[in-house]
């Protein structure tokens, strides 16, 4: 039993990161890329005990946060997506959502607290070359970029100068 302090009240742990045997002795995460397990410790690293279903992170955001870039980012969390250790709740994106507000996450190695599952642990159940279905995101641009219409560049529709009227 911990100690208390001089109020009474337990002494809490600092905030750490556990990650168990059985996690990291399983096949899924031994097939993870370095990119990926680091992205996993950051996203355990903002669960807090009772958010698990509403942890925010963009692709930007961890970009940041590995040193890594954007895409090796987007990458990481299609691999964790791929392999059973997240879940997407709410997908977030600058265009479909009003706020434009990050996707939120949730771990499945914990049951959500948004909708109150249990726990699945789906890559537990993961074996090589039978990845989960991840939902394909859609591209804002298209690849093969931005259409200009036929006949040079599109010209406005606004006058050059406004006519004066009973001035």
């Amino acid at each position: 039993m911990r100690k208390a302090d001089s109020k009474g009240n337990p002494r809490k742990e600092p905030q750490h990161v556990r990650l168990y045997d059985w996690l990291t002795e399983s096949s899924a995460w031994r097939h993870l890329s370095t990119d990926a397990r680091a992205l996993y410790i950051l996203i355990k690293q903002k669960y807090k005990g009772m958010n698990n279903g509403r942890i925010i992170l963009s692709v930007r955001q961890a970009a940041g946060n590995l040193n890594i870039s954007k895409t090796s980012a987007a990458k990481a969390f299609q691999e964790l997506q791929a392999l059973g250790f997240i879940e997407v709740v709410i997908r977030g994106a600058f265009n479909s959502r009003k706020d434009g507000r990050a996707t939120e996450w949730r771990l499945t190695e914990h049951g959500c607290d948004v909708s109150g599952d249990l726990a699945t642990k789906r890559f537990m159940s993961w074996v090589p070359g039978r990845d989960f279905t991840v939902r394909a995101v859609g591209r804002s641009v298209p690849q093969e970029g931005q259409s200009v219409l036929q006949g040079g560049p599109i010209r406005s529709s606004i006058p050059r100068t406004v006519p004066l009227r009973g001035l």
